[in-house]
């Protein structure tokens, strides 16, 4: 999860910082599949939290994503 999400940012900075939330969904939405294969669900929640700890998202945000990512894979969880 690491090592994708650095080949991105390096690639993508810009769109990052112009809006977080925008730039993360991006990420998500370019290497879902990737992120399916190697990492998981669970890689890119704990991920995605690491992003609210520095403050670059906000926690209702990271569930959008997770919901995002859940539609664009094929996931379904049982709440």
């Amino acid at each position: 999860m690491q090592a994708l999400w650095f080949r991105w940012i390096f690639l993508n900075r810009n769109r990052f910082v112009a809006n977080y939330f925008d730039g993360t969904k991006a990420f998500v939405g370019e290497n879902w599949e990737l992120i399916k294969m190697g990492a998981g669900l669970l890689a890119l929640r704990t991920w995605l939290l690491v992003l609210v700890v520095n403050n670059f998202l906000l926690p209702l945000e990271v569930a959008t994503l997770m919901k995002y990512y859940q539609e664009l894979a094929g996931i379904q969880l049982q709440v």
